[in-house]
């Protein structure tokens, strides 16, 4: 079994909100999601979800593979959870692709 802890800030950072939790009489956190979205709202910064959309749309292959890009596209949406209709996918997808490549990957 894969045991994780906190050390050094983060073990520091974790003890005060659990006091703090403590002290003001809310339920102590007992699952990961509890605590992943705890960590979200301290260390995300509230602009994260549009910087990836944005990322999203400006994204090109440059210099990469066909494959490398789709997979950089693939996690860009996973990181910013979007859920959407395979076809607009690969609209996306398309649309990123320079024309000589769209040409041969559409055949």
């Amino acid at each position: 079994m894969l045991r994780t802890e906190f050390s050094d800030y983060a073990l520091i950072w974790w003890n005060n909100c659990q006091k703090e939790r403590r002290r003001n009489e809310e339920a102590m956190v007992d699952t990961w999601h509890e605590m992943r979205s705890i960590m979200r709202k301290r260390y995300v910064p509230s602009s994260y979800n549009r910087d990836l959309q944005l990322k999203l749309q400006n994204l090109t292959p440059g210099n990469r593979s066909v494959e490398e890009y789709f997979k950089d596209m693939e996690v860009i949406m996973i990181r910013a959870k979007i859920e959407e209709d395979t076809k607009v996918t690969m609209a996306q997808f398309f649309s990123g692709l320079y024309s000589y490549i769209r040409d041969i990957v559409e055949l």
